[in-house]
């Protein structure tokens, strides 16, 4: 009998950061289709000379790029991709698409600018990200959109983890055979305090056939792990005046921060005019983006106007007079990890001063200023900018404001389905085996009784790890086989 159409998927990224999904799609018939879900670039200290970017996906091979979120751990190579030759669709959400040039601009910049110090040109040019512009699609919620005529439909769904991002529904279909279903969580997240996020449709919780391709990024964390303590020690600092310095990622993060902030005041919990300085023009960019899109963005109402009162966005010009003022006052600035943006200025300059607290309320890639600040014992140096400054300020991190969902809410939306088998992406190595063991003894474990909703194949592989040198080879009964390449 001849065999059906199966899926090789490999994962070309080991970590956190640049995520690239290449999937090849084998017909039975013989037709051969290629896409790509996400095409990133490593985040973090050394990003402009591309490590951790992966060029050995040949553009001529493939036929349609889909985007989960415009972050640049995701979308940030697809401008060397296009320089390369790439020039099919790339398919996103309309509200990504009304925010991804902004990503885009700020990495180049940050490239021309590392050039000078590393003598290295950028790895794309502005004529690059045009030509990408050029070839994003927007494409609505729940609007199922056919990339091969009759035979693949893909499907964008509502995430929590970022205005614009998506879950990705891929229905392989070919006559005499049934489907094939793959859903990719992309950044994952059940909720948002901008957005109101709905449960997916019914019918797609029902789906048959389903390999899920999930993100693993704190596959050893749970949500009671999580100490909730910043809204407590942002009360506590602002009572002894202490300047406070935020890091923000410029998506989300930036934002969300200002809304706590305002309803900290609203509740009268802090003072109304206690200064709140937000620096970073990409963060200020997107923030004004996603007010003048809000028609498409779809916020709460309540959630729109997050700007706190005293508020004032800094520029070049006036960052100095921020830096030398030793008032109290809140800082957000970009970028959330301290190896760019004006976050690297704030911290080199308050790290010493024993009146500052210096919080970053999200996850610091390794290598990264952010990383190095947090883990330096107090009194110690932190090579920044190649100066060694010395650590006497408080600094504090938290994962409350993390836009992933933590392993028990992923163990939670898994269970939600009939999964075949489930693939794990985007998370360090031990993310990724802890999670696949949690979801092992959880959803694949043999039963004892029979009216368990997962199908009982104690010898079948239902579970693998994407960035690890292997393909898996997916069909309507899940994952064939685990091919080393």
């Amino acid at each position: 009998m001849k065999s059906g159409p199966y899926v090789d998927i490999r994962g070309y990224h080991k970590g956190v950061t640049g995520s690239t999904i290449r999937n090849t799609v084998h017909f039975a018939d013989g037709t051969i289709y290629r896409y790509l879900v996400d095409y990133g670039m490593y985040q973090g200290e050394g990003h402009s000379r591309g490590l951790d970017y992966n060029d050995s996906v040949n553009p001529e091979k493939i036929d349609t790029v889909l985007l989960t979120h415009p972050h640049l751990d995701h979308d940030g190579a697809l401008p060397i991709f296009v320089k390369k030759g790439y020039d099919k669709k790339i398919y996103m959400t309309d509200a990504a698409y009304c925010v991804i040039d902004i990503g885009f601009n700020d990495s180049y910049n940050i490239m021309k600018r590392d050039s000078k110090i590393v003598k290295i040109p950028p790895l794309y040019s502005q004529n690059d990200i045009d030509n990408t512009l050029q070839l994003t699609n927007p494409v609505r919620y729940e609007e199922p959109i056919d990339i091969l005529k009759d035979r693949i439909t893909v499907t964008f769904f509502n995430n929590g983890h970022l205005m614009g991002s998506s879950i990705i529904l891929v229905q392989i279909k070919e006559f005499g055979y049934d489907n094939i279903n793959i859903l990719y969580t992309g950044d994952y997240k059940p909720t948002n305090c901008f957005l109101d996020i709905k449960p997916l449709p019914y019918w797609v919780y029902a789906l048959p056939n389903l390999t899920i391709v999930s993100e693993a990024t704190y596959g050893t964390t749970n949500t009671w792990d999580i100490s909730h303590k910043w809204e407590e020690n942002i009360i506590e600092a602002c009572s002894k005046k202490r300047v406070i310095l935020n890091t923000a990622f410029a998506q989300g993060r930036f934002q969300e921060l200002m809304l706590k902030i305002r309803n900290l005041k609203e509740n009268g919990l802090i003072p109304k005019d206690y200064p709140i300085k937000v620096d970073g023009k990409t963060g200020i960019d997107y923030t004004f983006r996603y007010i003048s899109h809000s028609n498409i963005i779809h916020f709460k109402p309540e959630s729109l106007n997050f700007f706190p009162e005293n508020l004032q966005f800094v520029d070049d010009k006036t960052r100095p007079g921020i830096l030398s003022s030793s008032e109290g006052k809140i800082i957000i600035s970009t970028a959330g990890m301290g190896s760019n943006g004006p976050a690297k200025e704030y911290i080199k300059r308050l790290l010493p001063n024993p009146n500052v607290l210096i919080y970053f309320p999200g996850y610091t890639s390794e290598g990264t200023i952010g990383r190095r600040v947090f883990e330096a014992e107090k009194d110690s140096t932190v090579l920044i900018n190649g100066q060694e400054i010395i650590k006497r300020a408080t600094v504090l991190q938290t994962l409350e404001f993390s836009s992933h969902a933590m392993a028990d809410e992923l163990l939670e939306f898994y269970c939600m389905f009939a999964p075949k088998a489930i693939l794990f992406n985007h998370g360090t190595l031990e993310c990724k085996e802890a999670l696949e063991k949690k979801t092992n003894e959880l959803l694949f474990k043999p039963k004892k009784y029979e009216d368990s909703n997962i199908e009982e194949n104690s010898s079948k592989k239902r579970t693998g790890i994407l960035g690890n040198g292997y393909v898996y080879r997916i069909n309507q009964y899940g994952i064939d086989k685990e091919i080393k390449k």
